[in-house]
């Protein structure tokens, strides 16, 4: 776990792009000296479209995005992963890939496939002693929920429907998710693995 203070290193790059996510790959298994400790496949893209409008091109670019480049990256880092003592693998999915919503069939695909690898690879990892689990958050205060809202006629009406949809009765924040995240990198959930957690304020137990 990074402290405060702790050296890092930025590097922007386009992972849905094969070559330009080898080169950022190659420049970090150099910074990493060997060893990875914890990775997190966070990126992703969401795109509200009606599933006959929903064509190659949109299922090719999400698909790419959300689940072809976590694929990649962890098996890119597998032998620096091996190489800890205490490897986790976290991947960001999402509450629509256990519950249905008018609009997202595509998004839904690409995340439920990342729980179900997430699962899979728990075990094909296990004897190894790397463990990976998935964190599935509900609505997020993040812009890119806010550009959902955007494309309602009503923005403000479409996010108090949310908010009236979460037990909870508000927005998840970035910080919610991080927290998970955190734990799940920790040695608090040393026992934990092959699971995908819900931060979702209740939305999906109803």
């Amino acid at each position: 776990m990074l402290s405060a203070g702790a050296p890092y290193h930025a590097h922007l790059m386009d992972i849905a792009d094969r070559a330009a996510c080898d080169r950022g790959i190659a420049e970090l298994r150099r910074l990493l000296g060997g060893r990875c400790d914890i990775l997190v496949n966070n990126a992703g893209l969401s795109v509200l479209r009606p599933f006959p409008a929903s064509d190659d091109a949109l299922l090719d670019a999400t698909f790419a995005l959300n689940f072809d480049a976590a694929f990649r990256i962890t098996r890119s880092l597998l032998a620096e992963l091996r190489a800890s003592d205490r490897a986790t693998v976290i991947n960001i999915a999402s509450e629509l890939a256990l519950i249905g919503q008018r609009g997202f069939s595509v998004y839904s695909a690409t995340k439920g496939a990342l729980i179900a690898w997430t699962r899979a690879l728990a075990i094909e990892l296990a004897p190894e002693r790397i463990r990976v689990n998935a964190v599935c958050p509900g609505p997020i205060d993040t812009p890119l929920l806010q550009q959902e809202f955007d494309t309602y006629s009503d923005p403000d009406s479409a996010r108090a429907a949310e908010v009236a949809a979460i037990p909870l009765r508000r927005l998840g924040a970035p910080s919610d998710i991080a927290a998970v995240v955190a734990f799940l990198a920790g040695e608090g959930a040393s026992f934990t693995t092959g699971t995908a957690w819900t931060v979702d304020g209740g939305k999906t137990a109803g």
